[in-house]
């Protein structure tokens, strides 16, 4: 019982959180930000599909050299890294 509320939990946080991206991409960001901010999604969002096509994509090597260049620069001058997730 108690996997099963944590199993809803989770789910329940992962609607929450779509929907507030959802609401922070239409509302905050312009054509260009969003464009960038795909970038940084695309990897989790290709590997959480099971179709074919978008396996495939998920299965290719991904690094750093994907993104802009003005986006890693951006990430390295920020010290953006992925940490304390409690994952």
């Amino acid at each position: 019982m108690e996997t099963e509320n944590v199993t809803n939990d989770m789910q329940g946080a992962a609607e929450r959180l779509l929907d507030k991206l959802r609401r922070f991409i239409a509302t905050e960001l312009d054509q260009d930000e969003r464009a960038l901010f795909a970038t940084l999604l695309a990897p989790g969002v290709a590997s959480a599909h099971t179709d074919e096509e978008v396996t495939a994509f998920g299965m290719t090597a991904w690094s750093t050299a994907s993104l802009p260049d003005a986006l890693v620069d951006a990430l390295d001058r920020q010290g953006v890294t992925v940490s304390g997730l409690g994952l």
